[in-house]
């Protein structure tokens, strides 16, 4: 890596385990231990500024698990994620990381909400995260999103249903 490079996500010997034990009371009845699955086993792999990161496995290997960790949907059991040199697991690193950091699920559909015109599902973080406040910045602000990822303004009045697959996955990026 050359030094000009930064870091923008880290992981550093990243483990996490699923508590897959029987309900507290059949293990004391049953007399069993707790038992747990390991998803994911010291795991480490930097992804630098300006660069594209491929994770590839068979299925069931853990690649999801490390996605979900890698974006603070799971805490590690072992080991830290770091986004740009802060470990995700301080409070301080969470705004920040929630403003710049999305899962594009494979299933889109699953992701939109179906009730919901594509211009509300694009606005909804720019309105959580106050990046623009007045109506007609929040609008300007879609409209440029959709443009940016091939679709139109006018498509911000479509309902997800009415986008072929490959257009609602860039409804998820635009979001």
């Amino acid at each position: 890596m050359r030094m000009t490079e930064a870091k923008t996500l880290e992981a550093v010997g990243v483990s996490h385990f699923f508590d897959v034990s029987r309900p507290f009371l059949q293990r004391v009845f049953g007399r069993e231990p707790r038992r747990s699955l390991r998803a994911v086993d010291d795991v480490s792999f930097t992804i630098t500024q300006g660069t594209t990161f491929a994770l590839v496995g068979e299925s069931g290997c853990g690649k999801s698990t490390i996605a979900r960790l890698a974006v603070g949907l799971y805490r590690p059991s072992n080991g830290d994620i770091l986004f740009e040199n802060q470990a995700l697991s301080s409070a301080r690193a969470q705004p920040a990381m929630r403003r710049r950091m999305n899962m594009i699920f494979q299933d889109p559909y699953a992701s939109l909400n179906p009730r919901w015109r594509v211009s509300d599902i694009v606005a909804e973080p720019i309105r959580a995260f106050h990046l623009a406040t007045r109506p007609n910045e929040v609008q300007a602000r879609v409209g440029s999103l959709l443009a940016q990822v091939g679709l139109t303004v006018r498509d911000g009045g479509k309902y997800p249903h009415e986008f072929s697959g490959g257009q609602r996955q860039r409804i998820s990026i635009a979001r």
